[in-house]
């Protein structure tokens, strides 16, 4: 529970009960993952579809709706991605209009605590991010060091004590809630921002080639 940031979700439980969620329009919100798609370096941008499943102990859907799509994830680029967008095509979701959770349900989210969504040539983009605070730190990269500040830290604010700190999985998924049924089928496609590093890199080996055209045309 130590992701889920405790004294954040008691002041969210008190103020909104379970019996408040509305099942409307689908809705992603950015979780804890297990068994994943790959976002790695080569493939960053990589596109699932999957299928509803009822809400059980093995599938634990959120906010107790009766049926939700998951989207896992895990992160082997190398970085921590400290915002993902999440792309909904309008053909390959036909009949399906997507938001972003309310401030109130995004308190339960890990990872990303910001959603802005937009209409986009196709269909729409979910964008979530993190500020860094209260925990929400992005996904860093599966096999990197973590710490994973608890209460006694006040979330970090005094440091990162060594029972803090562990070996980051990577793992995490997009569960869509709402207006899901048993046969909703929903395909998506995760974009992640891509690292000022690689952006450099490609800068430069363009630039290199250019040089090399010219000093070849001079010689």
């Amino acid at each position: 529970m130590r992701h889920f940031r405790p004294a954040v979700l008691l002041l969210a439980v008190a103020l909104f009960s379970a019996s408040a969620w509305a099942q409307s329009d689908p809705k992603p919100i950015p979780q804890k993952g297990t068994d994943a798609t790959l976002i790695t370096l080569d493939d960053p941008n990589p596109t699932v579809t999957a299928t509803a499943a009822a809400n059980s102990a093995a599938n634990p859907c959120p906010f107790q709706s009766a049926f939700c799509v998951d989207d896992n994830f895990q992160n082997e680029t190398g970085k921590t991605i400290t915002s993902i967008t999440m792309f909904f095509s309008s053909s390959d979701n036909p009949g399906l209009v997507f938001n972003c959770p309310s401030k109130t349900e995004m308190l339960f989210a890990v990872f990303f605590d910001k959603c802005a969504p937009s209409t986009v040539s196709g269909g729409e983009d979910i964008t979530f991010s993190a500020d860094g605070k209260l925990g929400f730190n992005g996904v860093a990269s599966a096999g990197s060091t973590v710490c994973i500040p608890d209460l006694d830290d006040l979330f970090g604010l005094l440091g990162c004590d060594k029972d803090d700190v562990t070996t980051a999985d990577g793992l995490f998924a997009i569960d869509m809630y709402g207006d899901v049924g048993p046969k909703t089928t929903i395909t998506t496609q995760a974009i992640t921002a891509p690292e000022p590093g690689a952006g450099l890199l490609v800068l430069f080996s363009a630039l290199a080639f250019a040089l090399f055209k010219l000093v070849r045309r001079a010689i």
